[in-house]
C-alpha cells in the first residue's frame, strides 16, 4: 500500500513537473539555458525540482490590472510625443552625447524625457528620512509611499507616526509595502495608520505564495509621491539597518533621490497602477478618478535637468529593464562606473562589459566585502576572476554597499531599485531613473571615490586565496542562480 501510494505520488510530481516546463516553453517562452537547468533539476530530483520551482520559478505571466491611470498615462505620453520630437531636436543640436539612449528609451520602454526637474541626492538614509519626515508634515492633500521593506524598528515607527498623525489631520495617506520584503512586520504594526483613516494595501501576500504561484514576484520599487508635488525614489528601505544601526551592515552605503518637476506625474501615475494592481476598494478607486486635481499637478520648476524614469516587471513582455541598462552599457565612450549589492548578470550584458572595457573604457564595480545573503554573495564573487580578467577594477566596499547606481563617462547616471542581477531584470517589479545631468553626475563621482577609500582593489591574489569549499559554492550557487 505505501508502495503504491509513493508511486503515484512520484507519477503525480513527474506530470506537475512536466506542465511546468511545458508552461515555460509554450506559455513564457523562456531562455533555452533556463528551460534545460530546470528540466536537468526536475528530471534528477522530481520532488526537490517542484518545490525550488515553486519557491523561485517565474509563475503565471501577470497581467496589468487596467484603469483609468492607464488612459491617463496613454494621453500624456501621446500628448507629449510631439514635445519629445522638439527635444530631441534640441538635444541633437546641442550634439548631446546620449540623444541615442534617450530616443530609445522612448521608442522601446515608453519612457518620456522630462526637462524641468531640480533633483536632491542622497547617499546616507539619516539625511533622508529626514528630508521625507519634513515632507510628510508639511502634507495637505495626499501622501503615496510604496516599499519594498518597512521594519517595525525605530525607522518604520517614525514613518508610521508621521503618517497616522497627518491622516488624523484629513490627508489621504496610501500606503503599500511588499509581503516578501516586510515578512517579519506583523500586519498589526500598521493598525493605527488605518484606524487613522489611511488605507495600507500588501502587494502579493506572501502566505498565499504556493496557491497564487505569484508570490516570487516582488515590489522592489520605493516610491513616494507628496501632494502630486514632490517625488522620492532610490535604494532605500525603510529600516534601522540603513541608518548603520546595525553592526553586522555597517556602515551602510545607499543612494536616492528627491525630485520636483514634470517627472513626479510619472512616478504618480507609476504609484497607482502599482496600488490598483493589489487593492479592492472600489471606493478609493472612484474617489481618486473624481478628484485627479489632488494627484496630478502642473509642475512649477524652472531648473533644467533632463531626466527619464524607466519601470518593469513580469506584467511586460519584454525586459524592459535589461534592454535599457545594455544600451545604457553601449552609450559609454570613456568611463563606465557600478556600485552594486549584487552582480549576478546574464550572459549579454556581461559581454557588454567585457567589451566595453577590451575597448579601452574604464569600468569600475564596486560591490560589498559583507554579504546581507550568502547565496546571493557567493554567486556574486564567482564572476571576480572573469572581470579581472577582462580589465575591469573590481572594488570590495568594507561595509555594505546598497546603492544601485550606474554613471556614465562623467556626465549621466542612472540611480533606482535595480541590482545588477537577473531578479531584477526579469522577475522584480522595478523602477529606475536615467538622469542625463553633468551636476548629478559628479555628485556621484564624488560619493564613488570617496567610498573607494574605504574599499579593497581586488586582484588576481584574492582568486588564488579563495578555499576549495568557497570554489565549490561559487560553482554551485551560479549554477542554481540560473533558476531563480
Amino acid at each position: 500500500m505505501i508502495a503504491l501510494i509513493v508511486a503515484l505520488s512520484l507519477t503525480l510530481i513527474h506530470f506537475l513537473n512536466l506542465g511546468a516546463i511545458l508552461v515555460m516553453i509554450f506559455r513564457r517562452r523562456e531562455e533555452p539555458i533556463f528551460i534545460i537547468a530546470w528540466t536537468m533539476l526536475m528530471m534528477f530530483v522530481p520532488l526537490i525540482g517542484f518545490i525550488l520551482y515553486l519557491l523561485f520559478g517565474h509563475g503565471p505571466i501577470v497581467k496589468e490590472k487596467r484603469t483609468f491611470v492607464d488612459e491617463i498615462e496613454q494621453n500624456h505620453h501621446e500628448s507629449n510625443v510631439a514635445n519629445q520630437m522638439e527635444r530631441f531636436k534640441a538635444l541633437d543640436e546641442e550634439n548631446h552625447p546620449f540623444s541615442s539612449l534617450i530616443q530609445f528609451n522612448l521608442n522601446y520602454n515608453h519612457s518620456l524625457l522630462t526637462t524641468y526637474n531640480e533633483v536632491e541626492l542622497f547617499s546616507e538614509a539619516k539625511a533622508k528620512y529626514e528630508r521625507l519626515i519634513q515632507d510628510i508634515n508639511k502634507a495637505k492633500e495626499t501622501i503615496n509611499i510604496l516599499y519594498f521593506i518597512i521594519r517595525g524598528d525605530q525607522s518604520g515607527e517614525a514613518l508610521l507616526s508621521a503618517l497616522t498623525r497627518k491622516a488624523k489631520e484629513g490627508v489621504k495617506v496610501r500606503l503599500v509595502y511588499d509581503d516578501g520584503g516586510s515578512f517579519m512586520t506583523p500586519a498589526s504594526f500598521f493598525k493605527p495608520l488605518i484606524e487613522a483613516g489611511g488605507i495600507v494595501v500588501k502587494h502579493y501576500p506572501a502566505k498565499l505564495k504556493i496557491f497564487t504561484l505569484n508570490w516570487n514576484y516582488r515590489n522592489h520599487r520605493k516610491i513616494v509621491v507628496i501632494d502630486g508635488k514632490i517625488g522620492y525614489m532610490g535604494g532605500m528601505n525603510i529600516g534601522d539597518e540603513y541608518l548603520s544601526l546595525n553592526p553586522k551592515y555597517s556602515p551602510w552605503r545607499d543612494a536616492h533621490f528627491r525630485v520636483e518637476g514634470e517627472a513626479v506625474p510619472l512616478l504618480q501615475m507609476r504609484f497607482l497602477k502599482d496600488y490598483f494592481a493589489v487593492m479592492e476598494n472600489e471606493a478609493d478607486v472612484s474617489q481618486i478618478e473624481q478628484n485627479l486635481n489632488l494627484y496630478f499637478k502642473a509642475p512649477t520648476i524652472t531648473t533644467k535637468t533632463y531626466l527619464q524614469i524607466i519601470t518593469d516587471g513580469p506584467d511586460q513582455k519584454t525586459d524592459h529593464m535589461r534592454a535599457a541598462f545594455i544600451k545604457l552599457i553601449m552609450s559609454a565612450r570613456k568611463s563606465i562606473w557600478i556600485q552594486t549589492p549584487y552582480f549576478i548578470p546574464d550572459s549579454e550584458f556581461l559581454h557588454v562589459l567585457k567589451i566595453a572595457s577590451h575597448s579601452g573604457l574604464d569600468v569600475k564595480i564596486m560591490i560589498p566585502v559583507i554579504p546581507d545573503n550568502h547565496f546571493v554573495h557567493r554567486t556574486t564573487t564567482s564572476y571576480i576572476k572573469e572581470l579581472l580578467e577582462a580589465g575591469i577594477e573590481v572594488y570590495f566596499y568594507e561595509g555594505f554597499l546598497h546603492s544601485k547606481i550606474i554613471i556614465i563617462d562623467g556626465k549621466m547616471s542612472s540611480v533606482g531599485s535595480v541590482n545588477m542581477d537577473v531578479r531584477s531584470f526579469s522577475i522584480n517589479f522595478e523602477i529606475t531613473a536615467f538622469i542625463y545631468d553633468d551636476q548629478m553626475a559628479k555628485q556621484l563621482i564624488k560619493q564613488f571615490e570617496f567610498d573607494q577609500q574605504n574599499c579593497r582593489l581586488l586582484d588576481f591574489e584574492y582568486e588564488r586565496n579563495k578555499s576549495w569549499v568557497m570554489k565549490a559554492e561559487e560553482s554551485i550557487y551560479r549554477l542554481l542562480s540560473m533558476l531563480m
